[in-house]
């Protein structure tokens, strides 16, 4: 199904950032409407049951969190389209493929501070040959028949890709007026090494606004404590290992810490 950006962006100024590394950044990015189906769908899979809603799964991470799914329909279809990932993919200037990792992230008020961190990690996912749906516009991370982390699946037989994130999205939404001394920003760090309450530059949690950068050895982020919620949808293009280690080298791949999930 083609997906009309014209009809469903609402503002048309994003911003290219060089500092701390590029990244952009844009306010009222979707169509009223749109922002509002998404904040009832949200609401809705917050107040859902364990199992159902969102779930403490990602050690290390003061959050709690809702995977998005193969099959998936419903307000947040405008991030998996075929249109969106290649305007994504222009205005970054990353290479990035169908292969997606997404969920919504769920902080509430004095969540911890996180760690600094590039993104530039590896994600498996199930090779088109194997997924149910191979002509689809996207392929979503399968936890019940690939594990994200390691490749892993309990079918026997079933093809994997190990791939590379190449482009992350953090959307933020639902968060009520924001102010200074909030907190719940994404800080920004030129280096991994400095103290994670010394960001080089913060990005506001501004509800229907989003920050995107290309995953790289340099692209240093994290959350930041919240006096309040704090809510986004958070999204992960991919490209081929490949790619990334030619740019990069293979040293550069961040493995992944164990029992956790970024």
């Amino acid at each position: 199904m083609r997906t009309d950006l014209n009809q469903l962006l609402d503002g048309r100024r994003w911003l290219l950032r060089e500092f701390p590394f590029r990244h952009i950044w844009a306010e009222s990015v979707f169509a009223p409407a749109l922002y509002e189906q998404m904040i009832a769908e949200f609401r809705h899979l917050l107040g859902a049951p364990d199992g159902h809603g969102f779930q403490r799964n990602m050690p290390g991470y003061d959050a709690t969190g809702h995977s998005f799914r193969p099959g998936y329909r419903g307000a947040f279809d405008i991030f998996f389209s075929a249109e969106f990932r290649r305007l994504m993919s222009t205005v970054s200037g990353a290479p990035i493929t169908c292969d997606m990792d997404a969920g919504l992230h769920h902080h509430r008020p004095g969540a911890r501070s996180g760690r600094v961190h590039n993104d530039l990690s590896p994600g498996w996912f199930l090779a088109r040959s194997s997924s149910p749906s191979p002509d689809a516009t996207v392929n979503l991370s399968d936890s019940a028949r690939c594990n994200y982390r390691s490749g892993e699946t309990p079918e026997p037989g079933v093809e994997v890709v190990e791939m590379v994130r190449a482009l992350a999205l953090i959307y933020y939404l639902d968060n009520g007026p924001w102010l200074p001394g909030n907190g719940g920003e994404t800080g920004l760090y030129l280096s991994n090494t400095v103290p994670v309450t010394e960001p080089a530059s913060l990005v506001p949690p501004k509800d229907n606004s989003m920050l995107a950068f290309e995953c790289t050895p340099r692209s240093f982020h994290t959350y930041l404590e919240s006096r309040r919620t704090r809510n986004s949808p958070v999204l992960w293009w991919h490209r081929p290992k490949e790619d990334a280690t030619s740019r990069w080298g293979e040293e550069a791949i961040a493995s992944w810490p164990r029992g956790q999930r970024r």
